[in-house]
C-alpha cells in the first residue's frame, strides 16, 4: 500500500511540475532612450492616472502580465473613460516588468498588444506623477477628468496558472484522500 501511495504521490508531483516549470526564453531587458514626445507619438494610449485596483500576478512565469485599474485625472491620447484598465508586464526590471503601486498616479504611455488589450512594460517610460507634473512633462493637449466618459471596470479572469495550481492542489489532495481509504480498508480485512 505504501507502494501505490509513493507511486500516486510521485506521478502528481510530476503532473504538477510539467505545468509550472516549463522552460522558457530568457532575454535581458533593453530600452530605447526617447523623449517625451516620441513616447506619446508611439503610444495607443497616454494618461495620467491613479491605480484603484492592483490585479493577481501570474505565478512563476515571466512574460505574464498584471491588471491595473486606473481612475483617469488627465488624457493625452488614446482614453474617453474615467476608469482604464491596462495590462502591465510582470516580473522585475531585467525581464521589462513594472509594477505600480495602488493609490498612486502615474503618467502611463501603453501600446495594444495582438490581442488588442492596452499593455505596458518598464521600456514605455511610465513615470510616478501627478496630473500637475504631467502637464510639465507632456504639455497641456490633454482632456480634465471631468470632460471624460463614465467608464465601468471590466475586470479579466484570473491567470491561468492559477487555476491549473488549484486544480493540481485538489488533484493532490484527492488522490491522498482515497490513497488513504484503501489503506484503511485493506488494513480493515487482514
Amino acid at each position: 500500500m505504501k507502494r501505490y501511495i509513493s507511486i500516486l504521490l510521485l506521478l502528481s508531483f510530476v503532473a504538477i511540475g510539467l505545468f509550472t516549470f516549463t522552460p522558457q526564453s530568457a532575454f535581458a531587458c533593453s530600452c530605447a532612450v526617447k523623449n517625451a514626445q516620441e513616447r506619446l507619438d508611439d503610444s495607443a494610449a497616454v494618461f495620467v492616472g491613479k491605480v484603484i485596483h492592483k490585479g493577481l500576478p501570474g505565478l512563476f512565469r515571466s512574460g505574464e502580465t498584471r491588471e491595473y485599474v486606473f481612475d483617469v485625472q488627465r488624457a493625452w491620447k488614446g482614453v474617453s473613460t474615467k476608469r482604464i484598465t491596462i495590462q502591465a508586464l510582470g516580473g522585475g526590471s531585467e525581464s521589462c516588468g513594472i509594477s505600480f503601486s495602488k493609490n498612486q498616479s502615474y503618467i502611463v504611455f501603453a501600446h495594444y498588444d495582438d490581442k488588442r488589450i492596452l499593455q505596458t512594460n518598464l521600456c514605455s517610460g511610465n513615470v510616478k506623477a501627478s496630473a500637475d507634473e504631467s502637464v510639465a512633462i507632456l504639455g497641456t493637449a490633454s482632456m480634465e477628468a471631468d470632460a471624460l466618459s463614465g467608464g465601468a471596470y471590466g475586470g479579466t479572469l484570473p491567470s491561468l496558472n492559477l487555476f491549473l495550481y488549484i486544480s493540481a492542489f485538489v488533484l493532490v489532495v484527492a488522490a491522498s484522500i482515497m490513497a488513504w481509504k484503501a489503506y484503511r480498508r485493506k488494513r480493515q480485512f487482514r
